[in-house]
């Protein structure tokens, strides 16, 4: 009896063990993916900055732009990991972090109001990215922390 327990002990520890090393591969892959946003992120801030200028300098072109740029960053966010993933901690927080920044789509969406209010409902949609990539990358560091893993690699432009 004794001796099953301590198989059954072993064979626990193994597989826990397994688990954590499974978990901080898909960590690491799925940091290394999140590095090839980087070009777009930098576009958002691009964005955010040029929305800062006053009215006479923004088109409408400039908005259908950043429009663009907003759902080709969610497309890329949403298709970038299944929402399945195996390890929970990643899973909840890439969800999570799909969820919201999803919602950047119907922030700055076309309402067909008068230019000034398009600008700021665009300026916001890109902020609204800008503010939850950054909390994620935090989620992130954390996760990185945890498994103890060097130089991470994940940094918001400014």
């Amino acid at each position: 009896m004794l001796r099953n327990l301590a198989i059954l002990a072993l064979v626990v520890g193994l597989s826990a063990c397994s688990t954590e090393n499974e978990d901080k591969e898909m960590l690491v892959q799925y940091i290394n993916t999140m590095t090839k946003l980087a070009d777009k992120n930098e576009q958002i801030v691009e964005s955010i900055k040029h929305l800062r200028k006053p009215m006479d300098q923004i088109s409408e072109q400039d908005l259908a732009e950043v429009r663009a740029l907003i759902n080709s960053y969610v497309s890329d966010v949403q298709t970038m990991f299944p929402r399945d993933l195996s390890y929970r901690e990643l899973r909840v927080t890439h969800n999570l972090y799909v969820d919201k920044v999803s919602q950047a789509i119907d922030l700055a969406g076309d309402k067909g109001r008068e230019m000034r209010r398009e600008k700021s409902n665009v300026a916001i949609g890109v902020k609204h990215i800008a503010r939850f990539t950054g909390r994620h990358y935090n989620g992130m560091l954390v996760l990185w922390e945890r498994h103890k893993l060097p130089d991470f690699p994940l940094h918001w432009p400014e």
